[in-house]
């Protein structure tokens, strides 16, 4: 924040992303990939119905103070709550590390064989609970959703054992900042207000763009990418 500062100081156009929780007066603009409730929401869907709605199901973080990451797993515990009978059994921070998720569930799943479905929010946090879903031999059984990348999950990917995982394109997500970039400074040179309710980035999945309701500077695109078998080809980074 304070380097932000700076750079909006000297007349910067500063532009951000995954940003949405600092203080607008930071940024000209945050364009974020999407609304972080629908993207947990997205996961409570998807295990639920991998689930049948029974059972209890944990949840992993990179960390317990990230803010987008409880986000997601919050908006996950309410879809359940509201729509089917699952039970949350945790929320367990991983600190970003494969190891640490595969440790933590092979022990969770081995102490409460009733755990049906594991919300992954880092991207390492899915590849290591698919690891030991597998080691245990329940697969099938244990249902892994959440974000990662092809790079390291696409074995898990093709063995079922993560049905699916989400994820936004960096390099999209890099050319709508551009492009964002690009508005303002035209917008400064003609001496006009920018309007983000017609504007249109060229980029996939940030074609249309949401202002936040309570902070208008913040704009949600639609970008999420849902990864399956089929289509691991098509995402591969």
């Amino acid at each position: 924040a304070p380097v932000l500062e700076k750079a909006r100081e000297q007349g910067i156009v500063v532009i951000t992303h995954e940003a949405s929780s600092m203080d607008p007066k930071y940024f000209d603009y945050d364009v974020e990939a999407f609304v972080n409730a629908d993207y947990g929401t997205h996961f409570a869907e998807e295990l639920a119905e991998l689930a049948g709605g029974e059972g209890k199901y944990i949840q992993f973080v990179g960390d317990l103070n990230s803010v987008s990451h409880n986000e997601w797993c919050d908006a996950a515990d309410e879809y359940f709550a509201a729509n089917t009978n699952m039970t949350n059994a945790g929320r367990y921070e991983t600190g970003d590390d494969t190891t640490s998720s595969y440790n933590q569930t092979k022990e969770l799943l081995q102490a409460n064989p009733d755990i049906v479905a594991i919300q992954g929010s880092a991207s390492t946090d899915v590849v290591g609970a698919a690891q030991a879903v597998e080691e245990l031999g329940l697969n099938g059984k244990v249902a892994v959703v959440g974000t990662s990348m092809t790079s390291i999950a696409r074995q898990f990917v093709e063995s079922g054992t993560i049905a699916t995982f989400s994820v936004w394109d960096p390099a999209e997500a890099g050319k709508a900042m551009i492009e964002m970039a690009i508005a303002v400074l035209n917008a400064k040179a003609a001496g006009t207000e920018l309007d983000t309710s017609a504007l249109s980035l060229n980029a996939v999945g940030y074609d249309t763009l949401t202002p936040d309701e309570t902070a208008p500077t913040v704009l949600y695109g639609n970008a999420r990418v849902d990864v399956t078998k089929d289509n691991l080809d098509d995402y591969d980074f």
